[in-house]
């Protein structure tokens, strides 16, 4: 196999990763949103995004969870590829393969097992925005470092600090509120890179 055939098949993957990045943080969220809204039940003023895993349409959001993991774990290959593979980056990269796998398993440790389902999903949340802060330590002087440490610190103080907060507002705010922020956050970010994924490697 030719030097040419090698870059040749890279590329592709590489490109191939960036539409499982795009799927995988557009199509998930759609199918959550959908779900909230079928479930009569569900308000976003007391409930979590989790406890549709258990209600009607438990299929729907359970397989947005499982589908999101598995494609963001195929765009974080590609992303590994891209990026190159110095430490912190490396490191990164690790730190977001490790999150996609949780969220997959969200869809599978239903909220019904609170112990593991706890573990999976603080997994998702904290391992994935981390990841952000680390590529963009490795990446200095780019449009890629200023956007993961954007998106990585307002990912953890929605998760970390945002539900804190909510306690003393003088309405009520569900802990489906900061999910889907930092949901938003973290899509905002990988659909980002998945769109630099399609152009030649450098």
């Amino acid at each position: 196999m030719s030097a040419n055939d090698v870059t040749d098949k890279n590329q592709t993957f590489i490109r191939l990763a960036s539409f499982c990045g795009i799927l995988g943080s557009v199509l998930p969220l759609i199918m959550i949103i959908s779900a909230t809204f079928l479930s009569s039940w569900f308000r976003w003023d007391t409930n979590a995004l989790s406890e549709l895993g258990v209600g009607e349409q438990a299929l729907l959001f359970n397989s947005a969870v499982l589908l999101g993991g598995l494609l963001n774990l195929l765009f974080a290959l590609g992303l590994r590829r891209y990026l190159g593979r110095k430490r912190l980056i490396d490191a990164g990269v690790v730190s977001i393969m490790i999150g996609s796998v949780c969220l997959a398993l969200v869809g599978i440790f239903t909220i019904d097992n609170i112990v593991m389902h706890s573990i999976v999903a603080l997994g998702y949340f904290v391992l994935v925005p981390v990841g952000f802060l680390l590529i963009g330590s490795g990446t200095k002087g780019s449009a890629v470092q200023g956007l993961s440490f954007a998106c990585g610190i307002v990912a953890l103080l929605a998760i970390l600090v945002f539900p804190v907060i909510i306690l003393a507002l003088p309405f009520k705010v569900g802990f489906a509120v900061p999910e889907l922020i930092e949901g938003l956050t973290i899509s905002a970010w990988m659909v980002f890179m998945s769109v630099k994924l399609l152009r030649p490697s450098r």
